[in-house]
């Protein structure tokens, strides 16, 4: 319900490469969002994105969205930064107020909480080969398996 009031309020990108005449060359997909540093229709996201947006941060206002070349940006209100891939997996999730639990495996969570209680997480990166890059407000970084292992500690 969020995402169709929203999608009231962010413009809808239509455009393509032009040519040397300015007439498009690149006919734009009905279900992906137009590459650019533009705002986009939140109705253009990938399911998959709208999915998660839903299941985690649905109470969380969007104050924009932007597709660039290799990846699907989205900013909230209350100061969340997401980042997804181009078939809408999630990438980045990045908060200076703390990343919220509800995104955070359990398994990350007792494990920080194990370090220290008072910590919070301000952002994870998800790599390519599965593994996690968790910042702390600590500036530290601690990197985790995709079993949920940890794997690396950084001071």
């Amino acid at each position: 319900m969020v995402i169709i009031f929203l999608s009231l309020f962010v413009s809808c990108t239509i455009g393509g490469k032009q040519g040397k005449d300015g007439a498009s060359n690149e006919q734009p997909s009905a279900n992906v969002p137009v590459r650019g540093d533009k705002n986009v229709n939140l109705d253009l996201l990938p399911q998959v994105t709208k999915n998660y947006i839903d299941k985690y941060l649905s109470d969380k206002e969007i104050a924009k969205v932007i597709a660039e070349e290799d990846e699907l940006k989205v900013w909230f209100s209350t100061g969340e930064q997401l980042e997804f891939d181009l078939d809408g997996n999630i990438k980045k999730i990045e908060s200076p107020i703390g990343v919220p639990a509800s995104v955070i495996d359990e398994r990350i969570l007792q494990d920080i909480k194990s370090i220290d209680p008072n910590l919070t997480i301000v952002r994870i990166e998800m790599e390519n080969n599965g593994d996690f890059d968790v910042k702390l407000d600590n500036g530290k970084e601690i990197t985790y398996d995709a079993n949920y292992k940890r794997i690396g500690f950084d001071d």
